[in-house]
């Protein structure tokens, strides 16, 4: 399993990818690679936000599960993670067979968005463990 940092990594990582696959909109092909990309990146800075509070994240691409088991924790996530954490997960599953999906520039926005604060949560918790 990835450390909290190899997560962070992993999801910059993502995070370029999906702007790099911006450049060629409106080709579907990249329409849905920047989607699975922005709903991995998101993944990751979830699964590594579970590490830093002590636990281990779930082996899952579901969003929702993910962020539940935060909010269980007491974690304040954003709130428009809960708004779009259903097509993120099926945004992961259904471009690996179906790369023409319908993609909502709303939906996709605010995930960029849920990202970028997700990226600074984690970020402002690894500050805080380096300074200890």
């Amino acid at each position: 399993m990835p450390s909290v940092n190899e997560y962070l990594i992993l999801a910059e990582r993502d995070h370029k990818l999906c702007l790099l696959a911006e450049k060629e909109f409106p080709d579907e092909y990249a329409v849905s690679a920047a989607a699975y990309h922005i709903q991995q990146a998101v993944e990751k800075i979830l699964k590594g936000l579970t590490l830093v509070y002590g636990e281990t994240p779930e082996f899952t691409h579901n969003i929702a599960k993910l962020s539940m088991r935060l909010g269980s924790l007491g974690v304040k996530l954003p709130d428009e993670l809960e708004d779009i954490s259903d097509t993120l997960t099926l945004w992961e599953s259904t471009v690996r067979y179906d790369p023409f999906i319908d993609l909502s520039e709303k939906k996709y926005s605010c995930a960029k968005r849920v990202y970028a604060k997700l990226r600074e949560m984690l970020e402002k918790e690894l500050s805080k463990i380096a300074g200890e």
